[in-house]
């Protein structure tokens, strides 16, 4: 009996232990994703952890939030409504090259849209540069029975060259949505299809200094 209450005190206090450190994991991971007001430079960019992501407001009328290091939210300041994101994410390749995934993502009724550009830089004595950019595209996160027609992205180097520290991506698409509904007037109520489309055009200026 004796043994078995131990057993049971020990498993008690493992698992007290156990909470603990999740409650503490949880703490720390809300705890870097909060969201801070952040002001643009005299630039009007925004550092992100990688680079600066170039925004082009009104910033009395808007504010912007970080999460994180990886995520810029800009904020109707009237009406609360997010009108843009921009987010990226870093992965270290080999001999000193890094790959950037870097987007522009908009959020409607469609779902949420977003323009990609992935880049790999090379770093060499501690300088960074833009040697190549590796794919550009648009993609919807949550469809909700739309599709995307006629895209079309393109990104340059600002300086004209490659390798670079600036770059420059724009791109247009239309978002399409085939709606069904029944036409009262006929007879068998017969089916008819309407194709809802909005065209979309985004840009965006990224740079390591």
């Amino acid at each position: 009996m004796k043994k078995r209450v131990i057993f049971l005190l020990v498993l008690v206090a493992i698992l007290a232990s156990a909470m603990i450190l999740f409650a503490k994991f949880s703490l720390s991971e809300k705890s870097s994703r909060e969201k801070i007001v952040v002001t643009p430079d005299i630039f009007g960019r925004v550092k992100l952890n990688g680079g600066y992501i170039g925004l082009s407001y009104d910033f009395s009328q808007v504010k912007m939030l970080k999460i994180g290091d990886d995520r810029i939210e800009v904020i109707d300041k009237k009406t609360g409504k997010l009108l843009d994101a921009y987010g990226e994410e870093i992965k270290s390749l080999d001999n000193g090259r890094s790959q950037y995934i870097v987007y522009r993502e908009k959020e409607n009724d469609f779902g949420i849209l977003r323009l990609y550009t992935i880049f790999e830089t090379q770093e060499e004595n501690g300088n960074k540069e833009i040697g190549k950019v590796v794919g550009k595209y648009w993609d919807i996160m949550s469809r909700s029975g739309w599709y995307m027609e006629n895209q079309h992205v393109v990104t340059i180097s600002t300086t004209g060259n490659f390798p670079t520290t600036e770059i420059e991506t724009g791109g247009t698409v239309t978002i399409v949505k085939n709606r069904v509904y029944r036409d009262i007037n006929s007879l068998f109520l017969k089916k008819n299809y309407e194709f809802i489309r909005k065209n979309i055009d985004l840009g965006y200026r990224y740079s390591l200094y």
